[in-house]
């Protein structure tokens, strides 16, 4: 795993840029704000072999987008910064538009009652994000928890991610299409047959 700027502000608070490793396949990567988040981490619900998420990849190959993190009052935020003009899609079984560009979701699994467009959460949860760059390709970022999770996508061509720490940060990509990523994503998470 390569090293990470981490700065311990208080014995509560530190942030720094996340620290990676490559794993299941060539373009996804693993983040971690530390070794000891890393170990600290639940098992994957997400991934359809756990062990995938934790087995490490013998590959040279670095990230094009690392995040940042700040873990604060049991929280951890983590932050990724992509070209000016990405839009993003995903977040989730949420009411709205398929474009999230400049939404804020959360990821908790909630009876829909009164059910609209401006329904943030319904009966799934998943922390899932598709950003399409503006030369036109695509990342995923998966935050990889069970817990109720802030996807923030207001401020332009930044994805936000709260929960309680610690949990992992996916990359998938980035590819040259959508379909790439999630023919990458289903490798990790599998498919409907």
């Amino acid at each position: 795993m390569v090293g990470t700027d981490r700065i311990e502000m208080t014995s509560d608070v530190c942030s720094g840029t996340m620290i990676y490793e490559p794993i299941l396949e060539e373009g996804v990567f693993r983040f971690d704000c530390s070794w000891e988040d890393r170990n600290a981490a639940f098992p994957s619900l997400s991934f359809m072999n756990s062990k995938a998420r934790d087995t490490p990849l013998m590959s040279e190959n670095r990230p094009f987008y690392i995040p940042t993190f700040e873990c604060t009052l049991g929280q951890q935020i983590v932050q990724l910064q992509l070209p000016v003009g990405t839009s993003f899609y995903g977040t989730g079984e949420v009411g709205g538009k398929l474009e999230r560009t400049g939404k804020r979701v959360f990821t908790w699994n909630t009876d829909a009652w009164g059910y609209g467009s401006s329904t943030t959460s319904l009966y799934q949860s998943h922390p899932w994000v598709l950003a399409v760059l503006p030369d036109g390709e695509t990342l995923g970022v998966l935050a990889d928890t069970t817990q109720r999770c802030e996807i923030d996508l207001q401020k332009e061509s930044i994805i936000k991610f709260v929960a309680t720490s610690s949990y992992p940060v996916i990359t998938f990509g980035p590819f040259p299409s959508p379909v790439d990523v999630l023919v990458s994503l289903s490798h990790a998470v599998g498919n409907l047959t």
